[in-house]
């Protein structure tokens, strides 16, 4: 092949689905796309995709040139990280993935403190409770929050923070419906619950002998974000089992009430998640450590 560039361009068509999006995310001219694919297409003497009025279809051979051309960009990728590395200053862009709780508590503003640190380096920033993949979305760095390690072949976790779940509610839900006096009086309570009227996440606690004691709550509102579930809590509408780090200012002002704290469940890690292929760039590297040490100042 003449140019290894046309390779790159070929999969930013794939991963966009079509020349128009392509050129959406890229800023490249969808003509200049189609050329090169079409200049790719003579070269090796396949087509690569077929094009039509309003789609694109990737070929099958086409999708097996695109996963061996992936990993040609993450090489070349990876080469640009070395020189990076190589550099004094931070530089460029860093895409982050949290949750949306972690991007409102602190994660927000210590991102446009490490830009200020460091000037030359742009972040993005997805906000979302889904589950990202970050090889395949093209994610540099990602925080999780688990109770148990986190492994994977293709990704590197690094412990930088910790957290812990509790059960909390309003003083006005306390005095309409009294105090939980043990694990076993939480079934009589209004329940607020993270997930799907499917799915609900079960609530985790310490049970007196030194085990574990799990209650499925029957929520009266079901909800998968968790600012939605503290401001409910909030309004008094029932029982929430939250990230204490959520709950740490209504707590101080007395309008949220720790519940049952004896039975508090064991802490959860924080992690930084990265794709381990890709080599870390000077950039990624300082904000892991700036992030760990803003975390760890928490705990």
């Amino acid at each position: 092949m003449d140019d290894l560039n046309d390779l790159a361009l070929f999969l930013q068509v794939v991963d966009a689905g079509g020349f128009s999006a392509a050129e959406r995310e890229t800023g490249i001219a969808k003509s200049r796309l189609s050329r090169r694919v079409a200049a790719l297409e003579a070269q090796l003497g396949v087509r690569l995709v077929q094009r039509s009025t309003h789609h694109v279809h990737v070929t099958e051979i086409g999708a097996r040139v695109a996963r061996h051309a992936r990993t040609i960009v993450d090489e070349a990728e990876a080469i640009r990280a070395i020189v990076a590395d190589a550099q004094a200053e931070p530089t460029g862009l860093v895409r982050v993935s949290a949750s949306p709780l972690s991007g409102e508590l602190h994660l927000s503003a210590w991102l446009a403190d490490f830009m200020r640190l460091y000037p030359k380096v742009r972040v993005s920033l997805d906000l979302t409770n889904r589950y990202v993949d970050l090889l395949a979305e093209r994610v540099d760095l990602a925080l999780r929050f688990s109770g148990t390690p986190l492994q994977a072949a293709e990704l590197v976790a690094r412990p930088i923070g910790a957290g812990r779940m509790i059960l909390v509610a309003s003083p006005d839900c306390l005095e309409r419906h009294g105090e939980p006096a043990g694990l076993d009086a939480l079934h009589r309570f209004p329940a607020l619950g993270q997930g799907t009227l499917e799915s609900i996440r079960p609530w985790i606690f310490r049970a007196g002998d030194g085990g574990s004691f799990t209650h499925p709550p029957q929520p009266c509102f079901v909800s998968g974000s968790l600012l939605a579930l503290r401001a409910a809590a909030l309004r008094g509408a029932g029982l929430a089992y939250l990230p204490a780090e959520a709950c740490e200012e209504a707590l101080r002002a007395g309008e949220l009430r720790e519940l049952l704290p004896a039975h508090a469940p064991p802490g959860s890690t924080l992690y930084a998640v990265y794709p381990a292929r890709r080599g870390l760039t000077t950039a990624v590297r300082s904000l892991i450590g700036f992030l760990e040490e803003r975390y760890r100042s928490l705990s």
